[in-house]
């Protein structure tokens, strides 16, 4: 399996280490094509993307890219803040994105959690048979958020947040968004991979490296796909190449 992109990597921006061109140069050695950074959204508690920080980290994009010979995309993991599909990445922020990536997470600040403490409590912190009944609550919120956003990936599908992950990932097909295969949160997709296989989907590949060594490492998500038998020309960074949604000017519905 020969791995060209890795389409979700973090750098200090928010709790990665390093910045975008350590990220490069790990690429470049590994004969990586193309990347995209992902560093998590405006919400997250302690360490997170600012409007700030992204706009010079674009411009480390622009310069990583040129030394290095790879394809650097600027990209967010925004976080789904509730049942209507909120999320926590301005929408001045995610049109200067290339990938907008969007997931479950429980670390978030309180104006967020004071808002939505349902989906945000009882997902991130409740035992599994609490969690278990919010399937249907979680799964629209997925929903929404896809007819909400210009969402590219879906990220860790199942970890902690439990939806019909059948429905998420037909509706994702419909609207050209990829499922990722995330080598930190494969296992996530255990459960529910034969509704994901049938959905249609596509799939890219994300690391959700937080470190320079860990970028294009993808060992638990090859054993994933050969366990399962999913077809490489189905997997965005094998040999083939993503295509994104265009951003610009974007505002999100209410």
């Amino acid at each position: 399996m020969k791995i060209t992109g890795d389409y979700h990597i973090h750098t200090s921006a928010s709790d990665g280490r390093g910045g975008v061109l350590d990220k490069a140069r790990a690429a470049a050695a590994l004969g990586l094509e193309e990347i995209a950074i992902a560093d998590h959204g405006c919400g997250s508690f302690l360490f997170h993307q600012t409007e700030k920080k992204f706009a010079a980290q674009q411009r480390e994009i622009a310069a990583a890219a040129s030394e290095c010979g790879v394809r650097v995309l600027s990209g967010i993991e925004a976080s789904i803040t509730g049942e209507e599909g909120e999320t926590d990445v301005p929408d001045s922020v995610i049109a200067k994105c290339d990938v907008l990536t969007v997931g479950f997470h429980r670390f978030l600040q309180p104006r967020f959690i004071l808002a939505s403490p349902r989906f945000l409590l009882v997902n991130g912190w409740g035992g599994e048979r609490a969690r278990e009944k919010l399937v249907a609550f979680n799964t629209r919120a997925w929903l929404a958020v896809l007819e909400r956003y210009p969402v590219d990936v879906l990220c860790h599908i199942g970890h902690r947040a439990l939806v019909d992950a059948g429905a998420v990932c037909r509706a994702a097909a419909e609207r050209g968004v990829y499922v990722e295969l995330n080598e930190k949160h494969i296992d996530a997709l255990e459960g529910c991979v034969e509704e994901v296989l049938a959905s249609g989907v596509e799939f890219i590949l994300g690391s959700d490296a937080h470190s320079t060594d860990k970028v294009g490492r993808f060992d638990a998500v090859a054993a994933f796909i050969r366990r399962h038998g999913i077809a490489e020309n189905r997997i965005c960074g094998i040999g083939r190449k993503p295509v994104f949604h265009d951003k610009k000017g974007f505002k999100h519905t209410k």
